[in-house]
């Protein structure tokens, strides 16, 4: 195929004639070209000219140019030129021939030439030129060009097949073409993209030729899109299946804080437009529980959540998710009773202090879950040394209970608050029963509120009485909270100044130094222990596992100042004290009230290595 051409004729002493030609235009209407042509002489003669005549130029048939006229015939003379529609075959090819002669020096003709073109094919198809991205429930368009009138056939392919939905024979189209889809076609559509909204479907069109058949496919890519194809969701519905809590409220709507067994329920789970179930999932509180489901659909779905830990009234939100990763979300409102576990406030002690008669009060704390819940109380006690309990005694919430324990020995005292649901152990420690004064007739000592150590002294609480003098208290920190393990430095100073300011304005006699303890209230809130720490002197280890109301009392032995290891004082350079807070796990640990006891002991004193002796309440954890 060519756009131009051209031939020479021969010639006379080298002169000549050429003809050329060249595409004006093509019309795909009519299905013809256009061509301008030119005759011209040419070449090299022994004369820069000769007379010459009887010209004649064929076109595709056509005599376009024919004259006897004798002209001079130099090189570059343009003999004559004109233009020639030429029509193409009905398929849009066209091959033609040309030629020319002439009479150069002579009258009769002596020089022709010919030359055989193909024009450009003119396309006689119907093509593509634009389609529309569409949902599956939408008529999808599109728009081409037709020019010569055929008979067409419209496709719409996707997922590897090409006849997945066709329209033959079309005839006397306009563009664009509507597919006016049946719900069987949107369905073949729908099933190709189970895991996707979209899918990319190719619009064709072809024309059939003279015998019938569809020739020259033309086509575009667009995409379909799956509209409102969210999950259905139906019967959505809850139940305590524990079967304890249900017997407590007669009802299975009602869920107990921390101990029903939260159910939930579906009548039916459906997935659409050729979807699969992909899970179901419950979130309560920020905690998601989630199922996994297959299949288009699903009846009677349960899933089981387990325990709330709520203790208000709260929404599920609910998910059901299919295979297109589509979401249809839901709220069920879920009645919640609150529940913790029992607790309570705890006084147990001898009376005055030393008498075998030992009182015992327990205020309880239980969740009334609407009135059906009731307090169970019971006691038990040993020896600290032994091993055998007493048996459990029932007692009365509030009302002061008395029992009798030799009050030359140290006892522990078990009391376990009970509800419907859960108990609370508590462990408490009944010292030994130390008199205000005590004469010791063979060690020929008197003791006041304990019993002497020694011969020939009047000792308090275990320490001669001239040996160490109470000088007063201060608090060094309200309130700390830990929640990590290890140890939390919260107050320091250079040297001794953190302790010293006890002692303003007193005299410290001759041969007298000064000497400290360290209290704080603690509390824990699980298995971990609280302490207390200045420097290398350590509290006992403290545990509750219990509310904040619950606490003990951590005190470090009385020490002189002079057995404090000095140590970088909050990473400064120089030496000094710091007050550390420790906790032996990573649960709540809180510390209320740290206190330093100052006290003028003689030097000559050997204080206790152990803490006991100054209320330590939990012997089996010493103080270093």
């Amino acid at each position: 195929m060519a756009t131009s051409g051209s031939f020479n004729t021969s010639g006379y002493d080298g002169r000549y004639l050429t003809l050329s030609w060249s595409v004006q235009s093509q019309s795909t209407e009519n299905n013809s070209s256009t061509i301008s042509w030119t005759l011209k002489g040419a070449g090299t003669a022994g004369s820069s000219w000769y007379r010459a005549g009887n010209f004649k130029v064929v076109i595709n048939g056509v005599t376009v140019y024919s004259s006897s006229t004798r002209i001079q015939l130099y090189n570059g003379t343009v003999v004559a030129s004109g233009t020639l529609q030429i029509s193409h075959n009905s398929d849009g090819t066209k091959t033609f021939t040309a030629s020319a002669q002439a009479g150069i020096y002579t009258v009769a003709v002596n020089c022709t030439g010919s030359g055989t073109f193909t024009l450009p094919t003119i396309s006689r198809y119907a093509t593509v030129t634009s389609a529309t991205n569409f949902t599956d429930v939408q008529n999808p368009s599109v728009s081409f060009s037709n020019p010569a009138g055929s008979m067409l056939q419209f496709k719409i392919e996707a997922g590897g097949n090409v006849s997945l939905i066709t329209r033959d024979n079309v005839s006397n189209a306009s563009s664009p073409y509507t597919f006016t889809l049946t719900e069987a076609e949107r369905n073949s559509l729908r099933a190709l993209c189970p895991n996707s909204n979209t899918l990319s479907v190719r619009f064709t069109v072809g024309t059939y030729n003279s015998s019938g058949t569809v020739v020259n496919w033309s086509y575009v890519d667009k995409t379909m899109t799956i509209a409102n194809a969210n999950p259905t969701i139906s019967g959505a519905a809850y139940q305590d299946t524990n079967a304890t809590t249900v017997a407590i409220t007669g009802n299975n709507q009602k869920i107990i804080q921390n101990t029903s067994t939260l159910q939930l329920s579906f009548t039916s789970l459906a997935a659409l437009k050729y979807a699969t179930l992909s899970k179901i999932q419950v979130t309560i509180n920020g905690v998601t529980v989630q199922q996994s489901l297959s299949g288009t659909s699903a009846s009677n779905v349960t899933l089981s959540f387990g325990v709330v830990n709520v203790s208000s009234d709260i929404n599920a939100e609910i998910s059901l998710i299919d295979s297109r990763n589509n979401v249809t979300s839901q709220t069920l409102a879920i009645d919640m009773e609150a529940w913790s576990t029992p607790s309570a406030i705890i006084t147990c002690a001898r009376i005055n202090n030393y008498e075998d008669d030992t009182q015992l009060n327990v205020n309880a704390d239980i969740s009334s879950l609407n009135g059906n819940n009731v307090a169970t109380i019971q006691y038990q006690y040993k020896q600290a040394d032994g091993s055998t309990w007493s048996a459990l005694t029932t007692i009365q919430d509030e009302v002061t209970t008395t029992f009798s324990i030799d009050n030359t020995k140290e006892w522990n005292v078990r009391v376990i608050v009970a509800d419907l649901l859960g108990s609370a152990t508590y462990n408490l420690t009944v010292e030994r029963g130390i008199p205000i004064v005590f004469f010791d007739r063979l060690k020929k000592s008197v003791g006041i509120n304990c019993f002497p150590q020694n011969d020939n002294s009047v000792e308090s609480d275990g320490l001669q009485l001239d040996d160490l003098i109470y000088i007063g208290s201060q608090v060094l920190y309200d309130s700390y909270q830990m929640t990590t393990s290890g140890t939390a430095a919260v107050l320091g100073s250079y040297n001794f100044d953190l302790l010293q300011g006890l002692f303003t304005g007193v005299t410290i006699p001759d041969g007298y130094v000064r000497a400290y303890r360290i209290s704080a209230q603690i509390n824990t809130r699980n298995s971990n222990n609280g302490y207390i720490k200045l420097n290398n002197i350590q509290s006992n280890n403290i545990n509750t596992w219990s509310l904040a109301t619950m606490r003990k009392i951590a005190s470090t032995r009385i020490f002189k100042e002079s057995e404090i290891t000095l140590e970088t004082t909050f990473n400064y350079t120089k030496q000094g004290t710091n007050l550390y807070c420790g906790n032996t796990e990573a649960y709540e640990a809180n510390f209320y009230n740290i206190t330093v006891h100052g006290y003028l002991v003689k030097d000559s004193t050997t204080l206790p290595e152990s803490a006991s002796v100054y209320g330590d309440t939990d012997p089996d954890e010493p103080a270093t």
